[in-house]
């Protein structure tokens, strides 16, 4: 099975806590990093966070690639690697020849960038327009990774004609598509759905077989551009959903939970299936609960009229929602995936 994860609204959602369970979980062959750059940072669970590499490296048979739709500095890279050299990222890690470097010149030709939009200022976004011009380096080109590189585009297809199971990390949000009009110009440098992420890994839609969408139990996003029903810096103290960009450290706005956005995002993503993160801070009484009788009952009723809007309003894909995170640890998950009677099915 190829499962794309892929992020509902502004980045910020989980997707790294979800595709570490996922990959702990189900132990798929490969875990590939599709798209971003070192502006997206996962945060795998409290103090583990990553930029470059998958998140699904806290499996330890998983082999784990860099797509060639991923934007790299050599420098962070290697130094991430290292960090997690304790579990192997070293021997079981693959970066594409094809992926876009990151110069110093990038770093600070996106200093405009920082001021205007708010940009994290990594460099991802004018690396990717020299790729588009024709004249950025390619990690081919980089010594230092070339201990590294393959051919990630033959790897994955090759696990996909063999029936081995494909994690693909994607990034960021639908609400930061470069192609969204309405939230031009506060977006990244990328489109930001599964289709997107399908093509920086180098398959096509026949061979997709889930697409997680995750969700936030209300809305989170780092920087300037458009929020609907934001929440006041009193309100976030008052219910305790203060937070801090995993790579900017910047505070981040809040906001209630946006159903319209987030049916917009499961049909642009043809969402099959959703995970729903942070219920633990939104409604209380869910810290690490693992079995979904025990959430509250203010969360259960959430998350069955959730489940309803979207039976109601998405494509016959959608089949529901299995995975509801309680807590900063892997661990913390209720999973319904293979549960008689669950949300799924």
């Amino acid at each position: 099975m190829l499962n794309i994860v892929a992020g509902g609204f502004y980045g910020d959602e989980g997707k790294g806590k979800v595709v570490g369970y996922l990959a702990r979980k189900d132990k798929p062959y490969l875990v590939v990093r599709a798209g971003g750059g070192p502006q997206a940072g996962h945060t795998v669970e409290k103090g583990v966070v990553v930029t470059q590499i998958p998140s699904g490296f806290v499996e330890l048979s998983s082999r784990l690639l860099i797509a060639r739709g991923t934007v790299i500095n050599p420098t962070i890279l290697l130094n991430e690697i290292d960090k997690y050299s304790s579990y192997g990222v070293r021997e079981r890690i693959g970066i594409d020849y094809g992926c876009t470097i990151i110069e110093d010149h990038h770093i600070e030709l996106e200093r405009e960038l920082v001021e205007r939009i708010g940009s994290v200022g990594t460099g991802t976004g004018p690396a990717r327009a020299d790729r588009i011009l024709r004249k950025a380096k390619l990690a081919q080109d980089i010594h230092s990774l070339k201990p590294y590189l393959t051919d990630v585009v033959a790897e994955v297809n090759t696990a996909v004609r063999e029936k081995k199971d494909v994690l693909v990390e994607g990034v960021q949000g639908y609400g930061l598509s470069l192609l969204n009009h309405r939230f031009y110009p506060f977006v990244t440098s990328q489109d930001t759905t599964a289709s997107q992420f399908a093509a920086d890994v180098g398959v096509g839609p026949k061979v997709v077989d889930e697409v997680t969408v995750v969700f936030k139990a209300y809305v989170s996003r780092v920087g300037k551009g458009p929020l609907e029903n934001e929440f006041s810096q009193e309100d976030i103290k008052l219910f305790g959903l203060e937070e801090k960009g995993s790579v900017s450290g910047r505070a981040r706005r809040i906001a209630q939970f946006n159903w319209d956005l987030a049916l917009e995002s499961l049909i642009a993503n043809t969402g099959t299936q959703v995970a729903l993160t942070n219920v633990d801070r939104s409604h209380g009484n869910n810290h690490r609960v693992t079995d979904f009788r025990d959430l509250g009952d203010e969360t259960i009723l959430f998350i069955v009229k959730l489940d309803e809007f979207f039976r109601e309003k998405a494509g016959s894909y959608y089949k529901g929602i299995p995975l509801i995170s309680t807590g900063d640890r892997i661990e913390d998950m209720v999973d319904l995936r293979y549960k008689i009677g669950s949300l799924v099915g």
